[in-house]
């Protein structure tokens, strides 16, 4: 007896819990029509038809939708993979533009490969490189394409292969897509709305815009009215939408620049939302250059009587500057104990002795440097006694109508209080037979100092501001960088550790040679204003332009061939788990 009441207890108990678990799932499936019957329906079911829309919208900002929050396109990151910082292109080689981002997203490789790196399609490669409406229709699948946009341009040089609908503004291609959404059997959809950016050209970019907010908010309500246009479709429930908002370029900025790399570029920060009713939230935030520390080894650099660590070139030659030419001189260095104050010593030389005579020295001064020289007053830096690295340039400008030697902290003009960091210069020759040294120098300074140097540069131009702002914090210089030919001396030191040399780099100068109680410092420190090298994967942590075209393959069930030499890859989304 007890045995048959725990089972019909048991029976009951089991009826229960799936009635509950019904009335549940279904409370919380009312947001995502058809979710069931399409996500437990087989992917390569024969009822089933794969298909996207694709938002082109020009002018779009990421950080910009992020600060808006559109109501819409925030409704649809419940489900949706969305960036807010991706990448236009991951380069810094161009500037970019909405056209040349357009032929990104719908040939899927760069600008180097696809030859649109302006706003002019007529060079576009497609011989090469195929846009996805030829590739659709030469795979000869039978899968049709449209495309919606105000501009000529597109139409011709992009539109080859899709049915095209050109409309005189944003209103009408929206109307007529919309009108074609609801009947056509297009299996690829290309949107181009183009306002955002004529608004942001006007007036502005970004949330503190009226007319920009605005623009972006009626770009939010016609990808909704698109969407809905999708689900009612009366084929819908044997659809499989996948449905792309991303931008053209981003935004136009006047904002000062602190990120030099791609991630730094206004125009190539953009936003992307891919959308499906059986996706979940999956938000891929954009990494951050200053995330990357500045790492290896430098020279320590010490003072104590009958024991001080000094560098010296053997050419005594080497580097004498002359009457009249142009130089600029980097390198970075750091205070070894926290707030230490030095009394004068020399720490880059060349001149026989610190203060005095024909040559210059570079110096510190309680915790901040300077330089002293025969051509001009001495021109001050900022305190840099804080125990960090800090990048040093010193500029000498000769041949130029005002002659002037300015000094730059960290991309700065700053001095301490009281002081300037530029002086004008007079006609003195520099040249002298004293060599070119890091560290002591005979008779200036006290012996306390304790310092470490690396990353030591010497070029025959006058750097403008613009440029050591941008490349004064540079830790890595190799071929490539823009100024390579004009650098004649390059001691990085990063590799030369445990060693008695200065290894110069360019083949334009001699190797350092150290003597004294050489040791070396080990460094892996987050430095604000310095650019380490970054490595290709970095700017692939958010989805690039040329991945949204491998996502649209692979959404369509098209199998993307390796000899289509695209760029881009797969990104996988969350989907929705449903149990039964």
């Amino acid at each position: 007896m007890k045995l048959n009441m725990k089972k019909s207890f048991n029976l009951y108990n089991k009826i229960a819990v799936g009635i509950v678990t019904l009335v549940l799932f279904g409370a919380c499936n009312k947001d995502f029509p058809n979710l069931l019957q399409n996500f437990n329906e087989a992917k390569d079911s024969p009822e089933i038809r794969d298909k996207v829309l694709l938002v082109i919208v020009d002018g779009l900002s990421g950080p910009a939708v992020q600060d808006i929050e559109p109501a819409n396109l925030t409704t649809y990151t419940r489900n949706g993979l969305v960036t807010y910082g991706s990448l236009a292109d991951p380069t810094t080689d161009f500037e970019v533009t909405n056209t040349s981002v357009a032929a990104t997203l719908l040939t899927g490789v760069n600008s180097v490969k696809n030859k649109v790196n302006t706003d002019d399609l007529s060079v576009l490669n497609t011989a090469e490189y195929p846009t996805i409406f030829s590739q659709l229709k030469n795979i000869g699948t039978g899968r049709k394409s449209t495309f919606f946009t105000t501009s000529d341009n597109y139409a011709n040089y992009l539109g080859k292969d899709a049915v095209v609908a050109k409309g005189a503004d944003d209103k009408t291609v929206i109307a007529s897509a919309i009108k074609n959404l609801s009947t056509d059997s297009a299996d690829f959809n290309v949107v181009h709305l183009a306002q955002v950016e004529q608004v942001g050209r006007q007036y502005g970019f970004g949330k503190t815009v009226p007319q920009y907010v605005d623009a972006v908010t009626e770009v939010d309500k016609q990808v909704k009215e698109l969407v809905e246009s999708i689900k009612a479709r009366q084929s819908y429930s044997h659809e499989n939408w996948l449905v792309v908002v991303t931008s053209g370029k981003g935004a136009t900025s006047t904002d000062p620049v602190t990120d030099f790399t791609a991630f730094g570029d206004a125009k190539r920060d953009t936003y992307t939302l891919m959308y499906s009713p059986k996706f979940s939230r999956k938000i891929l935030p954009r990494p951050s250059a200053k995330d990357i520390p500045f790492a290896g080894n430098a020279t320590r650099y010490t003072y104590a009587s009958n024991n001080q660590v000094v560098s010296k070139l053997d050419d005594l030659n080497k580097f004498n500057m002359g009457a009249g030419s142009d130089w600029t001189i980097t390198l970075f260095l750091k205070y070894n104990v926290a707030n230490g104050s030095y009394v004068y010593p020399s720490f880059l030389s060349k001149r026989a002795a610190g203060f005095g005579g024909v040559g210059w020295n570079m110096f510190l001064e309680g915790g901040y440097w300077g330089i002293n020289s025969s051509i001009a007053g001495q021109a001050f830096g900022p305190n840099i006694n804080d125990g960090e690295w800090h990048a040093l340039t010193t500029v000498i400008k000769r041949s130029g109508s005002q002659d002037s030697l300015y000094v730059f902290t960290d991309g700065t003009n700053a001095s301490v209080s009281g002081k300037v960091s530029q002086v004008t210069v007079n006609a003195n020759n520099l040249d002298n037979t004293a060599p070119l040294t890091i560290g002591y120098l005979g008779s200036d300074g006290n012996t306390n100092a304790d310092i470490s140097i690396c990353n030591v540069q010497i070029y025959n131009r006058a750097f403008t501001f613009d440029e050591v702002k941008r490349y004064g914090g540079v830790t890595h210089i190799d071929q490539t960088f823009p100024f390579w030919n004009d650098l004649q001396g390059y001691w990085p030191g990063y590799d030369d550790v445990n060693t008695a040399l200065l290894t110069e780099k360019t083949g334009r100068a001699g190797n350092f040679k150290i003597k004294g109680p050489v040791t070396w410092t080990s460094f892996n420190e987050l430095v604000p204003f310095f650019q380490p090298p970054i490595s290709e994967s970095f700017f692939r942590q958010v989805p690039n332009a040329v991945d949204v075209p491998f996502m649209i393959y692979q959404w369509l069930g098209v199998t993307v061939q390796s000899s289509w030499n695209l760029d881009g890859k797969s990104w996988s989304p969350n989907y929705t788990q449903i149990r039964n």
